[in-house]
């Protein structure tokens, strides 16, 4: 049999929600059923056992998401096919959108497959999968290309105003191409999509 380690830390926390945030993404990011999680008053003791490797990976993992928690940037991570049953989308809309949306809003957002790690909270990440919903129903008959109707409906709904207005704005930062074929117009991006969206993402980092 081999060597079983266990290990015990202590944090100490600001409020009930704060221990709350903490138990819920640590567990939810370490995924361990040798981890034991208790809070009282305002200190939280965090048990953890296992081989030597995984106490220490355990461990490590815990005072991460506590500093985090500390500096007020504490990650929430939530599974895509929850928040979509909870948001009743009307309009399909790509992962990559939601994220790409939280991060011009200035949240930290990071998908993973279907994992979402973000700073936002889940309320506001349901209220922006349903506004894009409405971004994408707003140009279901319009010819935009795919990779446009990220762009465009991310900025949209990231500064609260209409598909138009992204448009133009768009248009007016030379990232969109609009032309005409037999006389229907046609909307595409001028430029490399991973490229636009560093650019977006770059203008909202402080």
């Amino acid at each position: 049999m081999g060597v079983v380690v266990s290990r015990r830390l202590m944090f100490k926390v600001r409020s009930t929600d704060e221990a709350v945030r903490f138990i819920n993404t640590y567990l939810s990011e370490v995924k361990a059923k040798e981890v034991y999680v208790k809070y009282r008053g305002s200190r939280l003791e965090v048990k953890v056992r296992g081989n030597p490797v995984l106490a220490k990976v355990l461990s490590t993992e815990a005072h991460k998401v506590y500093g985090t928690l500390r500096q007020g940037r504490l990650i929430n991570v939530f599974d895509l096919t929850v928040i979509i049953r909870e948001a009743k989308p009307k309009s399909p809309i790509p992962p990559e959108t939601i994220e790409l949306t939280l991060r011009l809003m200035g949240y930290y957002a990071e998908l993973n497959e279907s994992r979402l790690r973000t700073g936002a909270s889940l309320s506001k990440v349901i209220e922006t999968v349903r506004r894009l919903s409405e971004a994408y129903a707003a140009m279901v008959d319009l010819d935009i290309s795919s990779s446009a109707k990220r762009i465009i409906a991310s900025l949209a709904v990231a500064k609260g105003v209409s598909i138009y207005d992204a448009i133009d704005e768009l248009v007016n930062m030379d990232v969109l191409n609009k032309g005409k074929v037999n006389g229907r117009e046609y909307i595409t991006l001028k430029a490399n999509l991973n490229d636009i969206v560093n650019m977006l993402t770059s203008m909202k980092k402080h």
